[in-house]
This record gives C-alpha cells, structure tokens and sequence, in this order.
C-alpha cells in the first residue's frame, strides 16, 4: 500500500513537470532556432569529442567509486558496462530500473553475492542522491540566499530524525540484516578507498555538469561552470519523478526552470535543457548498444528484467 502511494506521487509530480514542458514548448519551441543550434553543434566535431569524453569520464569515475566499494577482484570494464546498461535502460523505459541492471550485471560475477551487489548499487545510489540534494540546497542557499542558518538547521534535524526512526524500523524488524549491511557497509568507508569513493564520485557529478555549460556556451546562455553544476544536481534530482524514457519532459522542464533561475532568458533555457537532452540520449543508446553488442548474454538479464516489471505493474 505504501509503495502505490509513493508511486502515485512520483506521478503526479511528474504530471506536473510533463505538463510545464508542455506548456514551455507551446510558448518557446522554435524549429528553425534548434535546427540552427544542433547544426552549429555538428559543425563543432573537436567540441562534441571533448563532451563525449568528458561525460564518458563521469561513467568512468562512478566505475572506479563502485569498484573501489565493493572491494572484490573483478574486472572495472564489469562496471563501466553495468553503468553504461544501467543509463541505457533508463532511456528506454518509463520508469528508472537501471540500478536493478546494475545488480545483475555485478552479481553475474562468481566472487560477488546478489546480497553485495544490491547492498553496493543501493549505497552508492543514496550516496548519489545526497550529494546531489547537497549541491542543490547549497545553490539555492548560494544564489537566493533563501535558508537562514536556523531554518538549515531545523531541516537537517528533521531528515535526521526521520533516519533515525527509519533505521531503528528496520534494525527492529530484521536485525540480523542490519548488521550484515552495516558491516559491509563499514568495512567500505572506514577503508583506504573511502575518500577515494567520495572524491570520485563528487567529480563524476563535476563532469556531466561541464556537458551543460558547454551545450549553455554554445546556444549563448550565460553560465559560470559553477552554476552548471548546481543546475545540473537540480535536473538530476528531479529524475526521481521520471514517467517517460529517459526522463523526457521532466528533465526539460526541470532544467529550463533551473537555468532560468539564474538568468531569465527562457527560449535560450528552453533550448538548452532540449540540446543537453539530445546528446545524453544519443550517448546512451550509442554506448548502450556497444555493451550489448560486446557481451550480447546481457540482453537475457534485460528482457527478463522488463518482464518482471510488466507483470508488476498490472
């Protein structure tokens, strides 16, 4: 019952965000203007390489980050093609089941449980998304100055205590699974990878923002490589609403109100958040189809994956 209503508030939210990119295309779509853009992108082969490797390289920090996590004598090509599958079946799917991707593709190994490989996906998940809702409140803080220190506090407390709560439910309900993750866990981040982990991980983030200032430098919209991060964890996070492929519509519409936070100038924003968009998906089919192309038995792990979701969702 819980999970239906979380679900049903992921698709409201959703809703939402679909329904104010629609709104954004009927006021700011221009064809001729993103013809122009995309045009002017292709004639820049030096700078689509430079993105290309740049956020290649943010895949590749995330790989070394979870290899480092779990610690187990595996391969880090595993990774990159479990990350790579993970962003490839998030582009073809309404809902976000990449890290179930990920899961499998670690656990096909001979050295790693399905029990490590979940525990490892979920933390580096949650690792992901605080430091994303960090950098978020942070340009929030920074450029709106909208928190007091009080009002920063309070709200810290709170999610505190609301962990609090949540991690003495579970401790109660299954204790012996708690100390097994807890010791997983501990044995990762008190380890000589831990600052490694969260360094990597940090300038993975660093990386796929640099995609966004340079498409924003391209189409002319005004964009410190600071503001480029800060929009970009903005965009990131509110992918937890997705209801379409590759966040479509969320991510415009979350992206265009982000930079235009910034600087007011819509159609440039809107145009921006469209082109962004434009080369993660052609990234992610591209290197989507290479992985498959070279280890062709994790299809299997995929087309079962999406049929146990089909059978879920009816």
């Amino acid at each position: 019952m819980k999970n239906k209503y979380v679900t049903l508030i992921i698709r409201v939210i959703g809703g939402i965000l679909v329904v104010l990119f629609i709104l954004l295309t009927y006021r700011y779509f221009d064809g001729n203007r993103l013809l122009h853009h995309f045009s002017s992108m292709m004639k820049q082969p030096d700078k689509l390489l430079m993105m290309v490797v740049v956020y290649g390289t943010s895949f590749w920090l995330r790989a070394l980050a979870w290899k480092w996590y779990v610690q187990k004598n595996v391969p880090l090509a595993v990774y990159m093609s479990g990350l790579f599958l993970s962003l490839f079946v998030n582009h073809i799917t309404p809902v976000k089941i990449g890290d179930a991707v990920r899961v499998s593709v670690l656990a096909e190994q001979k050295n790693v449980s399905v029990a490590e490989s979940l525990h490892s996906v979920a933390v580096l998940r949650l690792f992901d998304m605080l430091l994303l809702l960090f950098l978020s409140a942070w340009g929030i803080y920074y450029y709106f100055e909208t928190f007091s220190f009080l009002k920063s506090f309070f709200v810290l407390l709170c999610l505190c205590g609301i962990g609090i709560v949540i991690a003495a439910a579970v401790w109660k309900w299954k204790p012996s699974f708690v100390r097994k993750h807890l010791n997983i866990a501990k044995q990762a981040w008190t380890g000589p990878y831990s600052y490694k982990i969260i360094g990597a991980v940090f300038l993975s983030w660093l990386c796929e923002a640099i995609v966004v200032f340079e498409v924003a430098k391209m189409v002319g919209f005004p964009l410190s490589i600071i503001q480029a991060v800060w929009v970009n964890s903005m965009t990131v996070a509110g992918q937890v609403f997705q209801i379409a492929p590759g966040g479509l519509a969320t991510y415009e519409a979350a992206m265009s109100f982000a930079l235009t936070s910034i600087q007011p100038i819509w159609d440039e924003a809107y145009v921006v958040a469209i082109l962004t968009h434009a080369f993660k998906f052609a990234f992610s089919y591209a290197v989507g189809f290479i992985v498959l192309w070279k280890y062709p038995q994790h299809v299997l792990s995929i087309r079962s994956l999406l049929k146990k979701k089909e059978v879920r969702g009816r």
